[in-house]
């Protein structure tokens, strides 16, 4: 137990609108496979998804696997699905493709529409072969995730520009789309309410990117903003780590919310009892962590209303 005796603050951040998703929160015991490329590789999302859920919900215990290898476009994730994916046992799967997929300095080509077309009718084929193995998986709950944009339309520097590639991006984030409401699978948007905050910050600074060392991969803060529509789409927002209200004057509680409190007092300038949690507010990262980012993960907070959805923990005292 530890004993509080002052308001936890809470700070508030920037709304960023998200379609509405339905994605049912992990339960114990799940073995999660979040499968992709380079992104999920060398990202993070998937750590602040699992930290979540060990904060938030430390009784319910569950398996996170990171199943992205850097590279991959849909026919080495094929390849690979049954050896990597698979093999893990996965209650749940993931599945995010189509960066590599679009191509990069393929679109200076002569005929580069053509070739990028001709290629991304191969993707598709080969992304029915992954479609057909889990549809013989009726025990894997599949999520297919739209995933993070290819920014554009940044300044910060002028390398790394791919005419057209965002424009065959756009029709494979439509094409996965499709795949997820014939299945029925479940599905999880990155990819628009990304570009929606990169446009919204570009219109007040032009070298702003979620993706800003390369225009592909985010930085932390991109993370923990797709970890955040990830949570979101799961209905775990505007859950409480806890809410406690007390009547100074009576020494009682008059409410206590996923929390116990005991051993109530009060005088005339304090108020102190005893707090046992059942969970624990999610700590946001302060230092820029990995290869090449430069930003933090608590960066985002500026761009999403993270600590208001799902990091408060509330105190009230009437005197």
């Amino acid at each position: 137990m530890k004993r509080i005796s002052a308001l936890l603050l809470i700070s508030l951040s920037l709304y960023c609108h998200t379609n509405a998703q339905s994605v049912a929160p992990f339960k114990a015991g799940d073995r999660v496979a979040f499968v992709g490329n380079s992104i999920t590789d060398g990202g993070h999302y998937h750590s602040y998804i699992w930290l979540y859920y060990m904060t938030h919900f430390p009784n319910m215990r569950i398996t996170c696997f990171n199943v992205g290898i850097g590279g991959d476009a849909i026919g080495q994730i094929n390849t690979r699905f049954d050896d990597d994916a698979l093999a893990k046992n996965p209650t749940v799967l993931t599945l995010t493709w189509g960066m590599n997929d679009t191509g990069y300095f393929e679109w200076y080509k002569a005929d580069a529409q053509d070739f990028m077309n001709k290629r991304i009718l191969e993707s598709y084929k080969t992304y029915g072969q992954v479609e057909d193995k889990l549809k013989q998986r009726p025990g894997i709950r599949k999520i297919i995730i739209l995933g993070s944009p290819y920014d554009e339309t940044t300044k910060f520097t002028t390398k790394n520009i791919y005419p057209k590639k965002t424009a065959l991006f756009n029709k494979v984030i439509d094409f996965q789309q499709a795949s997820a409401k014939k299945n029925n699978w479940s599905l999880v948007d990155f990819y628009h309410p990304m570009t929606d905050i990169n446009l919204r910050e570009q219109a007040k600074d032009t070298t702003f990117s979620l993706a800003p060392n390369d225009r592909v991969h985010p930085d932390n803060d991109g993370h923990l903003v797709m970890a955040y529509l990830f949570l979101k789409a799961q209905g775990l927002d505007n859950k409480v780590v806890a809410d406690i209200a007390i009547n100074a004057e009576s020494k009682k509680v008059t409410r206590s919310i996923n929390c116990r409190i005991s051993n109530v007092s009060a005088s005339a300038d304090s108020v102190s009892f005893n707090y046992l949690a059942n969970s624990l507010p999610y700590p946001v990262d302060t230092i820029p962590r990995g290869w090449g980012n430069k930003k933090k993960q608590a960066d985002a907070l500026k761009l999403v209303p993270f600590t208001k959805e799902f990091n408060q923990e509330l105190l009230t005292i009437k005197a």
